[in-house]
């Protein structure tokens, strides 16, 4: 058995420590402020509850057989963002307790040789596991002031004024850029690269695009912005091809990435290395270059999402406990835009990058009688062949992110177009989109 020590308990730090009592190792998980960390907290959980109830109101009022207009109770919608943090958070400190984890609360500091200092009190475990998490990455000469200068999750839980700059068109941007338009907010989204969500399918970054300025937000892209005042209200200069424009806003949010959170530990010291960008290198159980310390989530590299961080947890508390286990190949995503969005794998642009043989069958959601019923038809699946196996799938439209989840099934466990075929999905759904596009991959032909 060993005595093992977690520092952090978000999604990956709590995976860990779960995964590994359950396979009879002492646990002890160190949380600074609450459990849950970013995503339950801060993020995920608070973002998708507050999207989705916009989301439901923006679909009562567009439909044309409900009389009476929806109102937003911001007050009470808060109050039940805060009900559902608490009722997560809680069932991870039940299931902790469950399983004999010990939960302290305070700063843990990783000392030469291993040491673990929390609150003044010190621990030789056996193991160590750091979940230290991620923070927001801001300008160097536009620091976030707790005022006009927020990062998200900051912005996401306050009164927002009328007028709202968002720097950076990532997942973070587009799911603020929804959530306040929603809430009837100007918003201007900047965008540094040529497209947003930069590195995702080109035909779905320009649908998301798309949708978004039907609802009214002002996007920049090849924008290179530079603060000219922050005083009372935020005024950037933006230059993009076409010349220089001037944004003026009330708030600013930068949503520009994130970085590896690494102070109070000694990493050099204790032979643990990083990466060029600060990173903590792991192999594919989770351990670092010290053989006694394995990382999980965000302080291990992307991508920096909950859905790797949970995965990674679980692999380490696997091979902490003497189970063989490693992180898989494909690692579904989803954003929560104005329209649902699901992505896992490659997209062909990567593929012919990579001189890689591969074609691409695209079904549009208008073809699935499921979307006419829920009076969504917009959007679209488009999955990736190569050798006959799906490689990557990119979905936008009502019920993408769980959709996807099923495709990250199929190739994580390597499935052929043949084996996925003879597959039956109930009449009449969503996920019907996928007959589609297997039946079209074979066949050349959708019914």
């Amino acid at each position: 058995m060993n005595n093992i020590i977690v520092i952090g308990g978000g999604v990956g730090g709590y995976a860990a420590a779960v995964r590994s009592s359950e396979l009879g190792d002492k646990v002890t998980i160190v949380e600074k402020t609450q459990l849950g960390g970013e995503c339950i907290n801060r993020a995920c959980i608070p973002s998708k509850t507050l999207i989705d109830a916009v989301k439901l109101l923006n679909k009562l009022n567009k439909s044309t057989w409900i009389s009476a207009e929806a109102e937003l109770n911001y007050e009470k919608l808060m109050q039940f963002k805060t009900q559902v943090i608490e009722n997560v958070r809680s069932k991870m400190e039940k299931r902790l307790a469950e399983q004999g984890v010990t939960i302290i609360q305070g700063e843990a500091r990783l000392e030469e040789g291993g040491e673990v200092v929390v609150n003044s009190q010190r621990f030789n475990p056996d193991k160590v596991v750091l979940a230290n998490g991620s923070i927001p990455i801001s300008f160097p000469d536009f620091p976030l002031n707790g005022n006009n200068v927020l990062d998200p999750w900051t912005a996401m839980n306050r009164e927002v004024p009328k007028k709202i700059i968002i720097v950076g068109g990532g997942v973070a941007g587009v799911e603020l850029a929804t959530l306040f338009s929603a809430m009837k907010r100007e918003v201007t989204i900047l965008e540094l690269m040529p497209q947003l969500l930069p590195g995702f399918d080109k035909d779905l970054a320009s649908a998301v695009k798309k949708r978004l300025e039907e609802k009214g937000i002002n996007i920049f892209l090849n924008a290179k912005s530079k603060v000219v005042n922050s005083n009372g209200s935020v005024e950037f200069s933006v230059v993009i091809p076409s010349g220089e424009e001037k944004v003026v806003g009330d708030l600013a949010v930068i949503t520009i990435g994130r970085k590896a959170t690494t102070a109070g530990l000694k990493l050099k010291e204790n032979g643990v290395e990083v990466d060029q960008r600060g990173y903590i290198k792991v192999n594919e159980s989770g351990q670092t270059t010290n053989p006694s310390i394995y990382a999980a989530g965000d302080v291990a590299g992307p991508p920096l999402s909950a859905t790797k961080a949970w995965k990674q947890g679980i692999v380490v508390g696997d091979n902490l406990g003497g189970v063989k286990s490693k992180m898989p190949s494909f690692y579904p995503s989803s954003i929560f835009a104005d329209l649902e969005i699901g992505t896992v794998g490659k997209t062909v642009d990567d593929l012919k990058k990579s001189n890689v043989d591969a074609k691409e069958i695209t079904i549009h959601m208008k073809d699935i009688p499921r979307a006419w019923t829920l009076n969504e038809t917009e959007g679209f699946l488009k999955i990736v062949i190569s050798q006959n196996k799906i490689v990557g799938a990119h979905m936008i439209g009502e019920g993408a992110a769980e959709v996807i989840n099923t495709l990250a099934l199929a190739m994580e466990t390597g499935l052929t177009i043949d084996q996925i075929y003879p597959v039956l999905f109930s009449h009449p759904t969503v996920s019907e989109i996928i007959t589609e596009a297997i039946q079209r991959a074979k066949y050349g032909e959708v019914y």
